[in-house]
C-alpha cells in the first residue's frame, strides 16, 4: 500500500491525514516547526454556521475528528460598532459561529486535532521542511495580500464579542475583540494598503479603551493572507487549505474550507474519487460566491457598512441573511462571469 506524505501539519494537512489513516492508509506528516499549533498565539477564532450545510458535528464526523473530543463554545450574539455610530447588537437563535482556541497548548483546537491523528496512526516527522515531491501539501499561504494583526490578553471582564468596522480601523476588512473565560483576543483583518503606515491595531486598542474594555499585558502577534483565487483543478501534487486557496474570501472564516479541501483530498488519495469530485464542485462554488461578496464588500464605504449592521441587528433571522448569501444560482453564476477577471488580486 502506498504511504501519503504530507507536508504542513496544518489544520487542512490534519484533516486529510486522519481520513485517510481511518481508512488504513500510511500517512506521515512533515511539519517545520517542532510542534502543532506553534504558529498560532492562544488566540480565537470561529468556526462558521453559514457556509456549508452540514451541522458541526456532522462536518467534524465526516472528516474523520471526534466531535466530543473538540472545545467549542457557540456564539449567537455579538455588538457591532463604527466609529460615531451607536453600537447595534446583533442577535441569532442559532449560533453564528463556534469559538476554537487556537494554540499547541492542551485543550488548543490544533492540539485537540494532533492529538486524534496521533491516535488514529498519523506519523510526524519534526523540523523538517518537506519537499514539494510529498503527495499533499499544506504549508500555508504562498502570496500576502492581506494581514491580521492583534493581541492575546488576560482579563476579567465578562465574555463577550465585539465587531469593528472601517477605514480608521481595517480598510477593506474588519476588526473584532473576543473575551471568553478571562482569555481576550483583538485583531484587525485588513486589505494592504499602499503607502500606509497607519497602525491599525493601536487604533482598534483606542477604541475599546473608550467603551471601558482596557487591553493591558498584551501579546502581540501577526499573520498575513492571499485573496487570490487558484483554479480548483485536480492536480498533483495536491494543494490544500490557503496553499490551494481554501479559504473564505468575504470575512476570512476559512477553518471549516480548509479542513474540507484537506477531506477532499484525503477521499481522492484513497482512491474515492467521484466523491471527491462532488466534495470539490461544491467547495468551489462557495469559494466562488465567498470570492464575489468580497468584491462587493470592498465596495462599500462605512456609512454602507453601518446600514448593513443595522439590517442585521433590525433582523429576526440574522443568520439566515449569511446564508442567503453564499446559495449559488444563476445571479450568482452571471455576477461570477462577470467579476472573475476584473478583481484587483487576478486569479492565479
Amino acid at each position: 500500500m502506498k504511504k501519503i506524505h504530507i507536508a504542513g501539519g496544518g489544520i487542512a494537512g490534519m484533516s486529510a491525514a486522519i481520513y485517510l489513516s481511518k481508512k488504513s492508509v500510511p500517512v506521515t506528516i512533515f511539519e517545520k516547526r517542532s510542534n502543532i499549533g506553534q504558529s498560532r498565539h492562544g488566540d480565537y477564532e470561529g468556526l462558521e454556521n453559514w457556509i456549508f450545510d452540514e451541522t458541526t458535528p456532522l462536518f467534524f464526523k465526516n472528516i474523520g475528528f471526534d466531535f466530543s473530543k473538540i472545545n467549542l463554545y457557540p456564539i449567537s450574539e455579538f455588538k457591532v460598532h463604527c466609529e460615531n455610530k451607536s453600537s447595534l447588537l446583533v442577535r441569532s437563535k442559532k449560533p453564528f459561529f463556534s469559538l476554537v482556541k487556537r494554540g499547541p497548548l492542551d485543550g488548543d483546537f490544533d492540539n485537540q486535532l494532533y492529538q486524534q491523528c496521533k491516535e488514529s496512526g498519523v506519523k510526524f516527522r519534526f523540523n523538517v521542511n518537506a519537499s514539494d515531491k510529498c503527495d499533499i501539501i499544506a504549508t500555508g499561504s504562498r502570496k500576502a495580500s492581506a494581514f491580521v494583526r492583534g493581541s492575546s490578553f488576560r482579563t476579567n471582564l465578562k465574555n463577550q464579542v465585539h465587531l469593528l468596522l472601517g477605514e480608521k480601523f481595517s480598510p477593506k476588512g474588519y476588526a473584532y475583540l473576543i473575551i471568553h473565560n478571562g482569555h481576550g483576543t483583538i485583531a484587525t483583518a485588513f486589505k494592504k494598503v499602499m503607502k500606509s503606515n497607519n497602525d491599525y491595531l493601536n487604533s482598534c486598542k483606542e477604541y475599546f479603551k473608550k467603551i471601558d474594555i482596557p487591553i493591558t499585558d498584551e501579546k502581540d502577534f501577526g499573520s498575513r493572507g492571499s485573496f487570490a483565487f487558484s483554479s480548483g483543478k485536480i492536480s498533483k501534487p495536491i494543494r490544500v487549505g490557503e496553499a490551494g486557496g481554501f479559504q473564505d474570501y468575504l470575512f476570512g472564516f476559512g477553518m471549516k474550507m480548509s479542513m474540507m479541501s484537506g477531506y477532499f483530498a484525503g477521499l481522492y488519495m484513497n482512491g474515492e474519487k467521484t466523491n471527491a469530485k462532488l466534495l470539490l464542485k461544491t467547495i468551489n462554488k462557495k469559494r466562488r460566491i465567498s470570492f464575489l461578496n468580497r468584491v462587493l464588500y470592498e465596495r462599500l464605504n462605512d456609512e454602507n457598512m453601518y446600514y448593513l449592521a443595522q439590517k442585521f441587528s433590525h433582523s429576526n433571522i440574522p443568520l439566515s441573511i449569511l446564508i442567503e448569501a453564499y446559495k449559488w444560482n444563476f445571479k450568482t453564476f452571471f455576477k461570477w462571469l462577470y467579476f472573475k477577471n476584473r478583481y484587483e488580486i487576478r486569479p492565479t
